[in-house]
């Protein structure tokens, strides 16, 4: 695997800087000569990896998550590798575009049989200039395809429940908070908030399908539900972060729940199709008093800090936050 970088013309912006820089992948599978079309690429800006064998390909997938793939395959066909491949770097929120390169229209038409995840397609013999314009459309379709996505989500963070696990949204959360906290000050009431991660939740959605983490995320939901009071607000915070509010509740009794909540979700096994996951969280504390001289941003800044101790110390924990970093609450026994 070679990285190509531009030749005879000045860099542009986003060679000049890499972080700005789109990356192309070429599956060069088939072996033609495509010094030209790298060069073109480069010229144009991009970060040009080239892979002419399957296993430099998987190398290079597992290295960077290109924006672009340029294939010109070796052997297409249904269930065949190459496909397999392509089809591991699609996700629902972000799919890669793929420029596939065909010798006739015919092996068009079996690609389009097998649907294979491209974008656009090019015919052989390759022409650098119109490949590279391909590429650029792509990368133009997957921005704007993400921006819309943005958008979406900024939306969907709007309404009052969050549509994949049925809690409070994250919006709603925000304005329960300071509603509660203002309540517990006026009554000097206790308020206990809990932070939650679901446990290497990365590399779920890294090694299954992204449905499959939804559904991770929908069993954690539930064990919330069954395990808070009417009076206490679970919500997702995005990801797979959840929050829990717990109105006069005192640190004891939050630790006493959390602990119920990370046995209950401990116990969970995750299964769909052909995946199989254990679930495990890792859930930070902090609580108010209603009497001293705090702000809500202290609360949830010290939950956090709780959170990343429990995280630390070998996750599926639950830790209080008592002004240090050593004050176990719980730890991963039952």
């Amino acid at each position: 695997m070679t990285i190509e970088q531009p030749l005879d013309q000045p860099p542009s912006e986003s060679v000049k800087n890499p972080t700005h820089a789109a990356v192309v992948l070429v599956m060069n599978h088939n072996r033609d000569d495509v010094a030209d079309l790298c060069s073109t690429l480069a010229r144009n800006g991009h970060r040009v990896l080239v892979a002419e064998s399957l296993a430099q390909s998987h190398r290079a997938v597992a290295d960077q998550r290109p924006d672009v793939v340029v294939l010109n395959p070796l052997v297409l066909c249904a269930g065949g590798v190459e496909l397999e491949l392509l089809e591991s770097l699609q996700r629902d929120d972000d799919p890669i575009p793929v420029v596939l390169v065909v010798d006739d229209l015919q092996a068009l038409a079996d690609a389009q049989q097998m649907r294979i995840p491209f974008r656009d397609f090019v015919l052989k013999p390759l022409t650098a200039a119109e490949c590279a314009q391909r590429v650029d459309l792509a990368l133009r379709t997957r921005l704007a395809f993400r921006g819309l996505q943005a958008r979406t989500q900024k939306l969907e963070s709007q309404v009052s429940v969050d549509f994949k696990t049925g809690l409070v949204s994250e919006f709603s959360m925000r304005r329960i908070l300071g509603l509660e906290w203002k309540r517990a000050q006026r009554h000097q009431n206790p308020l206990s908030l809990m932070l939650i991660d679901v446990d290497n939740f990365k590399s779920v959605n890294d090694s299954t399908e992204y449905a499959f983490g939804d559904e991770v995320l929908r069993r954690v939901a539930e064990a919330l539900k069954q395990n808070v009071r009417e009076t206490d607000f679970a919500a997702r915070f995005g990801g797979d972060e959840f929050c829990v509010l717990l109105p006069q509740t005192s640190p004891g009794e939050a630790v006493q729940t959390a602990l119920r909540i990370r046995q209950r979700i401990g116990g969970t096994v995750v299964q769909s199709g052909n995946w199989q996951r254990q679930v495990t969280v890792s859930i930070g504390i902090d609580s108010y008093d209603g009497r001293s001289a705090t702000t809500i941003d202290t609360l949830r800044r010290n939950a956090n800090r709780a959170l990343q101790e429990a995280k630390r110390r070998g996750k599926n924990q639950v830790w209080l936050y008592s002004g240090g970093e050593d004050a176990a609450a719980g730890s991963a026994a039952p």
